[in-house]
């Protein structure tokens, strides 16, 4: 089992509990520490005994993490899972028989959020995967998985300058490279959200420049910035013609509403309660702040530091 960590003092406890619980248990768990200055490899080491090994690799991005992990592991079947999240006891089991199936290549499962409270329900309704009726499942997440070595070299491993989009562009190359796959909705992981609107907007803005320096400005930023712009020349209309100022009201208003109602299976119940519209709605403005800056940092190189 591999998992990257950095600066998850609090997490990292939590995290190896749920793995430690699991019905299948796990032959290894290796953390690759990416240079934390807290207390992380501490709390880690406290589990040596257990079967956890904690790699100090000194100041790295996930990707180098789970390269550095998997490298190490013992195993041709590695489990991938990240700091902030938490297993249910099944999810072991569950990916691998879904794995004795399939044969070499990747198993993934579910990742959901935790959702303590009307935050996390906001970025649930704004953000998160939307959750596909028929099959059941969330979007796939390498956060949830069991993947075969074989898998992780035809893809020639994680890439290693990305603190954000390195998993998606790794399950690009899977694809293309014609690398089985399967979903497996029992196994489940459960996944802490960015503690409101502020921690949020850092994790996008960072998220908006790791895209860009991935070459995946089509998965976001085009569709996003078309609107804003759309959007802002209705405004500027506006000044000459008042009226038009509803039309662009409109359009953010139908935004909101439809990405509140393509998620509403992400919560329990009341997804158009006018409170969360409201907390949506500034998320979503957030959010496209947050890109912009995100561009901005892309085109001045902050991306590239491993503290940002």
């Amino acid at each position: 089992m591999a998992v990257p960590v950095r600066n998850e003092e609090r997490s990292v406890g939590p995290l190896i509990d749920s793995l430690l619980r699991q019905t299948h248990a796990p032959d290894e768990i290796l953390l690759a520490d990416g240079g934390s200055t807290d207390g992380t490899v501490r709390e880690a080491s406290r589990y040596a005994g257990q079967g956890v090994r904690v790699l100090e690799i000194g100041p790295a991005y996930p990707g180098r993490g789970r390269n550095a992990a998997i490298r190490a592991a013992r195993n041709d079947w590695i489990a991938l899972i990240d700091a902030g999240c938490r297993a249910e006891p099944g999810w072991l089991a569950s990916l691998a028989a879904g794995a004795h199936t399939l044969g070499p290549g990747v198993v993934f499962g579910e990742v959901r959020p935790e959702l303590d409270g009307e935050w996390d329900v906001a970025q649930a309704l704004a953000f998160v995967g939307r959750f596909d009726r028929d099959a059941g499942v969330h979007p796939p997440f390498i956060a949830s998985s069991l993947i075969h070595r074989s898998a992780w070299e035809a893809a020639e491993g994680f890439p290693e300058d990305l603190r954000a989009a390195e998993d998606l562009v790794f399950m690009e190359r899977l694809r293309s490279r014609g690398v089985p796959s399967a979903r497996c909705p029992d196994a489940v992981v459960r996944w802490r959200l960015p503690s409101g609107p502020r921690a949020m907007f850092a994790r996008f803005r960072l998220y908006s420049a790791h895209h860009l320096a991935a070459g995946l400005g089509h998965t976001w930023h085009h569709r996003v910035m078309a609107m804003d712009l759309a959007g802002l020349a209705l405004v500027l209309f506006s000044l000459a013609w008042p009226p038009v100022l509803l039309l662009a009201l409109a359009g953010g208003a139908g935004r909101v509403l439809r990405t509140v109602w393509t998620r509403r299976c992400n919560v329990d119940h009341a997804p158009l309660r006018p409170d969360r519209l409201l907390r949506v709605a500034l998320l979503i403005g957030l959010s496209d702040v947050a890109m912009w800056a995100g561009a901005l940092d892309h085109i001045g190189g902050r991306r590239f530091r491993v503290d940002g």
